[in-house]
């Protein structure tokens, strides 16, 4: 989980893709989008980007806040699987919506980033932990059997 808390820092400081057109060279981030030709009017306002913002957020905490709940296996199974279901909506979020605006926009095809692939990189590692927490009370499952 702490993997998946480190990935989703990194969100935030790489871009998730870049749009080169005729009059606009665009930054896309999770947070903003960085239009560096000077004196254009703003693709996207930081309103409508707020719920990734917050959806990213909560990748960043929610696995934080579940790596010191380790004496409660259920619930991190629980609120694990709401993080993986945060993360598919970033996902759609990003090809769904923004992308496309943005797109229309400046009628220019996107470059991809690392930015693109975290909440991928997020779901393997939350995969990974849901299986260990699985084993773990399977585990313990069978200790109580044995007393």
């Amino acid at each position: 989980m702490m993997l998946a808390t480190l990935v989703a820092v990194l969100a935030f400081f790489f871009p998730i893709a870049w749009f080169y057109g005729t009059l606009h060279t665009i930054e896309f981030f999770v947070y903003e989008v960085v239009d560096h030709v000077k004196d254009n009017l703003p693709v996207l306002k930081t309103v409508a980007l707020l719920p990734s913002i917050i959806i990213a957020a909560l990748l960043i905490l929610l696995p934080l806040y579940l790596i010191f709940q380790y004496k409660k296996l259920a619930q991190q199974l629980y609120w694990i699987n709401l993080v993986i279901f945060l993360a598919l909506v970033q996902i759609a979020l990003q090809f769904f919506f923004y992308i496309p605006a943005i797109t229309k926009t400046v009628s220019a095809e996107p470059t991809y980033s690392f930015g693109v692939f975290s909440p991928l990189l997020i779901i393997v590692f939350l995969l990974l932990a849901r299986n260990g927490i699985r084993k773990d009370i399977r585990l313990l499952k069978s200790i109580d059997r044995i007393r």
